[in-house]
């Protein structure tokens, strides 16, 4: 699998600090082991905005059936789409961004994904709305 760390962008840096879970509780959570993984894709010449969110709609189902992965937050930047995931442990991260997820992805897209990963320390919530 190839995993290609990128500069982080404040864009990024803010998804990916939007990924963490909002429990009900107001503690702070993070069990030992849970990665956030970034990932960012070249959207394909002619893909709209449009076309994207609806393709996220349909995956919804496969999405929520991983074992192991907490949260998923689909991304749209200029020119980019992908996801921030939230997981319980590094293992079940890489087990999903498999060399044959990244093949399939490549395939599909036309281009490598960018996959990052980081660990999770601690992960609170925010001020309510």
């Amino acid at each position: 699998m190839k995993v290609i760390s990128t500069k982080i962008t404040p864009l990024i840096a803010a998804a990916a600090l939007a990924a963490l879970p909002l429990a009900a509780a107001a503690k702070p959570d993070a069990p030992e082991g849970r990665v956030a993984v970034v990932v960012s894709i070249a959207t394909p010449p002619g893909v709209t905005d449009a076309y994207l969110k609806a393709e996220f709609d349909k995956a919804v189902p496969r999405y929520q059936a991983i074992p192991g992965l907490i949260r998923k937050y689909f991304t749209i930047e200029p020119k980019r789409f992908g996801g921030i995931y939230y997981w319980s442990s590094k293992a079940a991260a890489q087990a999903w961004f498999s060399d044959a997820w990244t093949a399939r992805a490549k395939a599909t897209y036309g281009s490598d994904p960018v996959v990052s990963y980081y660990d999770v320390p601690l992960a609170i919530d925010g001020a309510k709305p």
